[in-house]
């Protein structure tokens, strides 16, 4: 890993040329091909096409037992007798969590023992002493009681790459370097408003993903099997003055293979991927034309937009994108305040992502949590914290969460994507599903004729070297997927669809609640998506023949998106190394040595305006090339939506810290 920071800090040094950075891009990008399953010259250009409008049926209904009613208690395995060991074993991995609370916390843990920077580990993030009380290591104490809520907040930093010692606004300065220098860079070159595509010297990327064929073993499924309750965006005047109550879950895992969950996870005991595949629709999906980075992936995640809409290039957070391409927690809020809507998360860029927009979620709602032994173990928490939350729901409440987990692909950066440690963040993440989705299964079991609907998906995929991780173009890093699992819906269950991409997830979630959906959606609501549902005669093998049928894009994509990655990479890695370096020089401060600690500060002073400054500028300059190759190139045709009457239209920090 030195040896990639050493080589993008060389490509920033040398002037950032674009030839290499080409090269690079593709270099890494074909050398992983070797380890893909996928066909690189294999795409279909079959689409599919929208669907059937279902009418939604009320709760009541569905609790009357019809014929699209699904009780999910009474599918699960163990409900059935199928495998009496599983509930057990489940129980087993809750006790893990909870004894894992109590873990005496490793502050250099994101650094290695050294605490030297590593590049390819995203920070758990600082919190300033008045921003939240902290529960001292060792000590155990239930969910609730380690979520406190400061009496005010502080401005959040712009992503740290590695745990700092910093105060949280010491990288505020670089978001205005890096606009002004923007700014002046288009002005100087004439960019027109709006499209730039006359402009680009390279290809735009696609705005959706090729779509795989149907697999052979495949049975098309009839418009009469997609009985059940069913929203559709036909049906949103009606929604709008339905009373019953909605509940969303979105689960997010960071950097995850769809291959390995099959290969690993899929036929594991306590399997909690199989469960939600079981009670829903699997689509095997791909973000090939795309960036392959976080920050751009889950942004269209949460906005409905591609990143050539959005213009978020790395993971470098910066709140202004929130306002023209608003989040489904801005959409959700301002549809309908009295939806609950909380997040909780161990990347703090979520979590900035949520406190972004006009109408951003609850600084109670937004729960970071801070890193915590092991990235496993802070997996386990936040699920704690997730699961605390869904018992808390009240059944009268209409509710939506986002619960991210980042442990997979912290290990595919440290390991790789082929490595035993990727393998068993997956099984761990798939072991908190199934936790999450007991805990689902005693929520509906207690309020009756009310369910929730889970949809679970990833950003990207990953390399399965060590490397880069992901960023470039190889079927490993744009693999990705979807499963729903839509309430009241269980004429689908275990069927793959198609059709669904990762733009769909806004869509849906702002449609099941009944809110106006954009005009500018990249996506449709996934249950709209009836016609290419498929019903596989084995579920795991359709969906690995749907995976080997993606491949790379265009050769003019590939190369424009190998620089893009290439250059939006080098202020990303030149921030963690500031911070790296203001971190250690912080601790020779706090020790207060006689003169060494006064120079120490004087020395992180300069690191600090240094760094800002190069950060900025490298920023505007992967700004320029993002553009020239397609980032941020088309303008929304919806207006942003109308600000509160006291709005400050600043990102809003996660007052609510798990520490």
């Amino acid at each position: 890993m030195k040896t990639v920071k050493d080589l993008c800090l060389g490509v920033a040094v040398a002037g950032m040329v674009v030839g290499a950075g080409s090269a690079l891009g593709c270099a890494v990008a074909f050398a992983d091909s070797g380890t893909s399953d996928a066909a690189a010259d294999t795409r279909s250009n079959a689409r599919a096409g929208a669907a059937a409008d279902v009418d939604r049926a009320s709760a009541g209904a569905a609790s009357a037992a019809g014929p699209g009613y699904r009780n999910r208690a009474a599918t699960r395995p163990e409900a059935a007798g199928a495998d009496g060991d599983r509930a057990a074993d489940r129980v087993d991995a809750s006790a893990r969590a909870a004894a894992r609370v109590s873990a005496p916390v490793s502050h250099t843990a994101d650094t290695g023992d050294s605490g030297a920077y590593v590049p390819g580990f995203r920070s758990a993030g600082t919190v300033p002493a008045a921003a939240a009380t902290t529960v001292l290591p060792g000590n155990a104490v239930d969910v609730a009681d380690r979520i406190t809520v400061p009496v005010a907040a502080s401005a959040p930093a712009a992503t740290p790459w590695l745990a700092a010692t910093n105060p949280a606004g010491n990288r505020a300065t670089a978001g205005g370097v890096a606009q002004a220098l923007a700014e002046a860079v288009a002005a100087l070159l004439a960019t027109p408003a709006g499209p730039l595509q006359p402009v680009t010297p390279f290809p735009l990327p696609a705005p959706t993903p090729v779509l795989p064929a149907a697999p052979a073993g495949a049975l098309t499924v009839t418009a009469a099997s997609t009985a059940g309750r069913s929203r559709s965006a036909s049906v949103t005047a009606s929604q709008i003055g339905d009373p019953d109550p909605t509940h969303v879950l979105l689960i997010g895992t960071d950097g995850t293979n769809l291959s390995k969950i099959l290969e690993y996870a899929y036929d594991d005991p306590n399997s909690g991927f199989r469960v939600v595949m079981e009670q829903g629709v699997t689509g095997a999906t791909s973000i090939v034309g795309h960036t392959t980075i976080s920050g751009p992936s889950w942004s269209t995640i949460l906005t409905g937009a591609w990143d050539n809409k959005t213009g978020v290039i790395n993971n470098l957070f910066n709140p202004a994108p929130y306002i023209p391409w608003p989040t489904v927690f801005n959409q959700l809020e301002y549809f309908d305040s009295t939806i609950d809507t909380a997040v909780f998360a161990n990347w703090k860029y979520i979590n900035d992502i949520a406190g972004a927009g006009s109408y951003p979620v609850a600084p109670a709602d937004n729960v970071f949590v801070e890193f915590s032994n092991s990235w496993e173990d802070t997996d386990d928490l936040v699920v704690d914290a997730t699961i605390a939350r869904i018992n808390a729901t009240q059944a009268s409440d209409s509710t939506f969460m986002f619960s991210y987990q980042v442990a997979v692909d912290e290990a595919g950066h440290a390991h790789g994507g082929d490595s035993p440690e990727y393998v068993a963040a997956v099984v761990n993440t798939s072991e908190n599903i199934a936790r999450i989705m007991d805990a689902i299964d005693a929520w509906e079991s207690a309020n009756p004729g009310q369910e929730w609907t889970v949809i679970v998906t990833t950003d990207h995929g990953h390399q399965q070297s060590v490397g880069f991780g992901h960023g470039f173009q190889s079927p490993n890093e744009t693999s990705s997927f979807v499963m729903f699992d839509l309430e009241g819906d269980g004429a689908n269950d275990g069927k793959q669809n198609l059709g669904y991409t990762n733009a769909d997830i806004t869509p849906t979630i702002v449609n099941l609640f009944g809110a106006p959906s954009r005009s500018d959606f990249d996506g449709v609501p996934l249950q709209t998506k009836v016609t290419s549902i498929v019903d596989p005669t084995d579920l795991k093998q359709a969906l690995n023949d749907a995976i080997d049928m993606y491949g790379y894009p265009n050769i003019g994509d590939d190369i424009a998106l190998g620089v893009r990655t290439v250059f939006a990479s080098i202020p990303y890695f030149l921030d963690g190394f500031v911070n790296t370096i203001n971190g250690q020089l912080q601790d020779i401060v706090d020790a207060d040595i006689f003169l060494v600690s006064a120079l120490a500060g004087v020395a992180e002073f300069v690191v600090q305006i240094v760094g800002d400054i190069l950060v900025g500028t490298t920023q505007a300059i992967a700004r320029v090339v993002a553009t020239l190759t397609g980032s941020g190139v088309i303008p929304p045709s919806d207006p942003p939506l109308p600000p509160p009457s006291s709005a400050v239209l600043l990102p809003v920090p996660p007052a609510a810290v798990l520490v």
